[in-house]
Parts: structure tokens; C-alpha cells; sequence
């Protein structure tokens, strides 16, 4: 809850000067935006997943990495994760999680007009757990949206696992977010996301919950404060970016 206040206070207190870019409008769900060409953002996630699973776990997880077009269509981002857990069994205490790579590639035009209202991106990307060093993760991502006037509406289906000597994880990830603009700047929305186990003894989880968004000047965000329809009590999440 708190997290949640923050974030809201903080998206709107920023300066309110014309945007320049927005990657998403959503905080737990990638966007369709691109980086401008030999552009360079620096990206973060925090992000909260609150009583979850039957030993009612409590996490903090922070991402923070730049992203560099390489392309007019493709981009290149660079992260570092850490997180702090506490399972409520006397296992608990930051550290950092792992560090990778991924590319994001859009099919339409990086330029609204061009685009049309329909565009498509996607994602891959491979991370390295930092404490098992022979474990690797692998991300995939869909991402497809629609713009019609002040509607923004999404759709992001993802894939992760990890695959490790002593156990693997599979997860599928869905969500969706329908945004409406309230000011040249603001927008609010509601959005739904999902970690669905496949693979593994992890234990899945959704949420749902309403989503404020801003972009302004060199700096972009959203913040959302999901609430457990499975598996978790609340999900809040903020992600922002600063264009260099």
C-alpha cells in the first residue's frame, strides 16, 4: 500500500512539460513504443508481490537497466534484478537475483501516424542467476495493441523459464490493459496480470487493478495497485524510464 501511495504522489507532482516518449502505459505490462533511433533510456521496475501462496510470501523487486535502439525497429536492454523475500519461516534478506540481456522489436512504424492503430512488438531475452551459476532464464514476450482516440487498450502474453540442475520453472504470463486519456499528459486504466505455473512447484497467482500513467518531458511512468484474484494478496508496481 504504501508503494502504491508513493508512486501516485510521484507521477503527479513531475513537471508537466510536453512528453517526449512513452513506453507504457502500464506498469506490470510491456508496451508497443520503441526507443527513438539512437535514442537511449534508462529503465525501472519496483515492484511488490504480497501474501503469496500458502506461506503467504511477501517480495520486493527492483530491475533497473538502459535501452539503446539500435534500429529505427529493434532495441537493446542491458538489466540487473535484485529482490528481498520473506517466506515467514526466518528466510529473509536482499540481494541481488540475476543480470541479462534482451531485444525488443517492433513490426510497424516507430511513428504513431504511420503505424496506424494497431501495432506489434516482441521480446526475447536470457538472464544469468547470480548464486546457481549453472542455471539460465529465458523471456519471451508478445505484445499487441490498439489506439483509437483517447482509447489505448493491450494485449501482453509472456513465457519464462528457468532451467537449473536442481529444478526448473516454467511460467506463462498474460495480461491486458484498457487505458483512456484524461489530459495531454495523464491517463488512467485498469489492467490484469498473471504468473501461471506450468512447470515446477512455484505457485501461480493474478491480479487485477486500476493503473495511472504519465509521460512528461524526458520522463515516462505508470503505477499500478493489483489486487489478488488468485494465489496473492496484492501486486503493486511502478515502472518509469528518463530519456537521455
Amino acid at each position: 500500500m504504501i508503494l502504491a501511495r508513493l508512486a501516485v504522489v510521484g507521477l503527479l507532482v513531475v513537471s508537466t512539460r510536453t512528453a517526449v516518449a512513452g513506453r507504457t502505459h502500464f506498469a506490470w505490462l510491456y508496451g508497443t513504443d520503441i526507443v527513438p533511433e539512437r535514442g537511449t533510456e534508462v529503465e525501472t521496475w519496483i515492484l511488490e508481490e504480497n501474501g503469496e501462496g500458502d506461506a503467504k510470501e511477501h517480495e520486493t523487486a527492483f530491475w533497473w537497466g538502459p535501452v539503446m535502439a539500435l534500429t529505427p525497429h529493434l532495441e537493446l536492454s542491458i538489466s540487473i534484478e535484485a529482490e528481498y523475500k520473506n517466506d515467514r519461516m526466518g528466510n529473509a534478506g536482499p540481494q541481488f537475483t540475476r543480470w541479462g540481456g534482451e531485444f525488443r522489436y517492433r513490426l510497424q512504424s516507430p511513428d504513431a501516424v504511420d503505424a496506424g492503430p494497431v501495432a506489434t512488438k516482441f521480446r526475447a531475452g536470457v538472464k544469468r542467476p547470480i548464486v546457481e551459476r549453472a542455471a539460465y532464464q529465458l523471456e519471451a514476450d508478445v505484445i499487441n495493441s490498439y489506439q483509437q482516440g483517447r482509447l489505448f487498450a493491450l494485449v501482453d502474453v509472456g513465457f519464462v523459464t528457468e532451467r537449473s540442475p536442481l529444478a526448473s520453472e516454467t511460467q506463462i504470463r498474460p495480461g491486458a490493459g484498457i487505458s483512456l486519456r484524461a489530459t495531454k499528459e495523464l491517463r488512467f486504466g485498469v489492467e490484469s496480470y498473471g504468473e501461471l505455473i506450468v512447470e515446477g512447484d512455484g505457485t501461480s497467482w493474478y491480479v487485477v487493478g486500476p493503473t495511472i500513467s504519465l509521460t512528461s518531458g524526458r520522463f515516462w511512468g505508470a503505477a499500478t495497485y493489483g489486487v489478488g484474484v488468485l494465489g496473492i494478496r496484492s501486486a503493486p508496481r511502478v515502472t518509469f524510464g528518463l530519456a537521455l
